[in-house]
């Protein structure tokens, strides 16, 4: 008897570990979303301000901040008895506050996340931001707070207020006049281009330039178009992009116009987020032309099927609410119909498809009537259906299925269709390893 045992457990093992395993797939939801990703350059309304003297600067607005009309923004201390005081006077330094803390490491962590080896003359541009950035929140707090002491010690310095209210910044490159009547392939070669960020302690000349200030929240995003894009974009006068950066999406307004080397141009037009690239004169962004949402199926798992069609016009609906289709049988007394109920894969405005198996109640070549009994039709033209193989039921069930969008080895199918598949169904992995009505083994 424990021979047989034996024998009977190591048959059924060897013959599970032949057995064909089908992988099966948990439907869930999902979404694709197509995007291209373009480099464009900024255009702001930006003055330059430049020094009213020569001598050691101090910043009293940290860069990117709004300052109003008569807003001290800098000041200039021709002697250097400012510096000095503060050189001998570390005590009176303020340190920095929490907020200013949680701006720097945003600005770190922003630069961490997207770093390139491609480009990696960035950092020297970060690291000048961020040096920028600590001496100017140090010395915003630390003259704020000294004005009555530096007063008492005799220290006299020019302070320099905005004469329009604007967004402060300190990184100048000599691009702030440029229009979109200016736009040439030209401004968009970066190996050319330079900046300076005007620091706090520094010593500059008089006329230098010493920070600028936007003065309006409406800014354009100039970037080159190739024949696709013109093609894509034609009579689009409104596209959504994110900036991969800041993890920002928004809608922007969108036109084309002709830079004055004769080449094709897209712009977009904003008036949020400004902020954000205050300091930035080139920017990476995504356009998004296509984001759908739905069922997220592998692309391999989906097949075709053949069924026969029939008029939604003959389909019969009976006063319980059952629908079918009155097929004619003949026999010896005559011709009288019959309601059958053959399973509905699909019906859309046009046609009911039903299935060519042979055990269906309607076959190639019967005829059903309409409901008002002044017409026939014939079985017979078929149309094929796009579908999956469901195994919810342990077999192979064909379930159609309404693709939307297909990338990157999987589709979006349209969720909550009729006839069709809901989150967590499971669905054959690859359909070419299994016939319809096939038993699974899982």
């Amino acid at each position: 008897m424990f021979l047989l045992i034996a024998v009977y457990i190591v048959f059924s093992l060897s013959a599970y570990m032949k057995r064909d395993q089908v992988k099966f797939y948990e439907v869930e939801e999902g979404s694709i979303v197509k995007e291209h990703t373009y480099s464009g350059l900024i255009l702001r309304q930006e003055e330059v301000v430049n020094a009213a003297s020569s001598g050691y600067l101090n910043y009293y607005i940290p860069d990117g901040k709004k300052a109003a009309k008569g807003t001290n923004v800098y000041s200039i201390d021709e002697t250097g008895s400012l510096n000095q005081y503060l050189s001998d006077h570390p005590e009176d330094l303020n340190t920095l506050s929490d907020s200013n803390v949680s701006e720097l490491r945003s600005m770190l962590s922003n630069y961490v996340n997207t770093y390139s080896d491609v480009n990696f003359r960035e950092l020297y541009d970060v690291n000048a931001s961020l040096t920028a950035q600590v001496l100017e929140y140090s010395n915003f707090n630390t003259m704020s707070a000294l004005s009555d002491k530096l007063a008492e010690a005799g220290i006299v310095f020019s302070s320099f207020a905005a004469d329009k209210s604007g967004i402060v910044s300190y990184a100048v490159d000599g691009m702030e006049s440029i229009t979109l009547s200016d736009i040439t392939g030209v401004l968009f070669d970066k190996s050319q281009y330079q900046r300076t960020i005007a620091k706090t302690g520094d010593q500059i000349a008089e006329g230098t330039p010493v920070y600028k200030l936007i003065t309006s929240d409406e800014w354009n995003i100039v970037f080159p178009m190739d024949r696709e894009d013109i093609h894509e974009f034609t009579d689009v006068k409104e596209l959504k992009i994110r900036f991969p950066e800041n993890n920002i999406s928004t809608m922007a307004d969108f036109t084309q116009i002709q830079g004055t080397d004769g080449a094709d141009y897209g712009v977009l037009t904003l008036s949020r987020y400004l902020v954000q690239f205050t300091s930035q004169r080139y920017l990476d962004f995504e356009i998004v032309t296509n984001d759908v949402s739905g069922l997220k199926i592998p692309e391999k798992s989906i097949t075709t099927k053949d069924f026969y069609v029939i008029p939604v016009s003959y389909l019969q609906t009976m006063e319980n609410g059952e629908q079918g289709f009155l097929k004619e049988v003949i026999s010896e007394s005559g011709t009288t119909t019959e309601f059958v109920q053959p399973e509905l894969y699909n019906m859309d405005e046009e046609y009911c498809y039903i299935d060519t198996a042979e055990d269906s109640p309607l076959k190639a070549g019967d005829y059903v009537e309409s409901p008002l009994g002044d017409d026939r039709y014939q079985i017979g033209p078929t149309k094929a259906l796009e579908g999956v193989y469901n195994i919810n039921k342990g077999y192979a069930v064909f379930k159609r299925i309404e693709p939307l969008e297909k990338a990157n080895d999987y589709c979006i199918i349209r969720k909550n269709s009729s006839y069709g598949l809901s989150v967590y169904d499971h669905i054959v992995l690859d359909a070419e390893t299994v016939n319809e009505g096939q038993l699974i083994y899982r």
